[in-house]
C-alpha cells in the first residue's frame, strides 16, 4: 500500500466504527477515501434492516458522509464498469478503484475481488484491519492524533483511547495491537482541535 488511496467497500461503510475512523482520517488528510453512489445505496439499504436506525437516520448520515468529504463520491463510467473481470455485483467497486487510481480497495469480502484481477489495475484488495493496521505502522502520530479527536467525541458512553482501541479490538485485533504499541504518555499528547464532529449511531 503506497499512498492510501482508498475505495472504500459498501461492507466496511456499514459499520459506524469503521467509517468514522475512516473519514476522521480522511480530513486529516491521512487517506483520501472514495466511494460512489451505488456503494451508498447498498450501504442505506443495509442500514434499513437495523430495527434501530429509522429512514430519515440512515439519509442524515450518508448525507453528513458527503458532507464531510466532498471530493469522496465519484461515479465510474459505465463502459469501464462492463470491464472489470469480477462478479457482476462488484463490478462497480473495481471500477471505481482504477478510476480514481486507488491503490486500496478496502474490504471485508476479499474472495469477490481476487487479487490476480485486481493487479491488473494497481489495485490490492486490503481487509480492514490490515488497512488500518498499515496506518498505524506508517503514521503513527497522525493515528494517534485520529484516535484522540475520535475519543473526546464520544459521550455515551465517554470512551478514553485505551479503551476506544479494547473495542476496535473486537473487530480489528492487529490494529489494535499496533495501535496499543505506538500510543503516547499522557505528558506526550496535546489538545488538537477537532475538524470532523463524527457520526452517529
Amino acid at each position: 500500500m503506497r499512498n492510501h488511496v482508498a475505495v472504500i467497500d459498501a461492507d466496511v461503510l456499514y459499520g459506524i466504527e469503521a467509517t468514522d475512523l475512516l473519514l476522521t482520517l480522511a480530513v486529516r488528510r491521512v487517506i483520501r477515501i472514495h466511494w460512489s453512489s451505488e456503494i451508498l445505496d447498498e450501504v442505506s439499504r443495509n442500514l434499513a434492516k437495523r430495527h434501530d436506525l429509522n429512514a430519515k437516520a440512515t439519509a442524515y448520515r450518508i448525507e453528513r458522509m458527503n458532507a464531510a468529504l466532498p471530493d469522496a463520491l465519484v461515479e465510474p463510467p459505465p463502459e469501464l464498469v462492463d470491464q472489470m473481470p469480477v462478479n457482476t455485483k462488484d463490478r462497480h467497486v473495481l471500477a471505481l478503484a482504477s478510476y480514481v487510481e486507488a491503490n486500496v480497495l478496502v474490504t471485508n469480502n476479499l474472495r469477490d475481488f481476487p487479487v490476480e484481477a485486481c493487479a491488473a489495475y494497481a489495485v490490492e484488495p486490503v481487509a480492514p484491519d490490515d488497512f488500518f493496521t498499515q496506518i498505524a505502522r506508517n503514521r503513527p502520530g497522525d493515528l494517534n492524533a485520529t484516535l484522540t479527536e475520535i475519543s473526546a467525541r464520544r459521550r455515551n458512553p465517554a470512551l478514553a483511547v485505551n479503551q476506544l482501541v479494547d473495542q476496535m479490538a473486537k473487530r480489528w485485533p492487529k490494529f489494535a495491537a499496533v495501535a496499543k504499541e505506538i500510543q503516547p504518555s499522557p505528558a506526550q499528547r496535546s489538545q488538537r482541535r477537532d475538524p470532523y464532529p463524527g457520526l452517529d449511531q
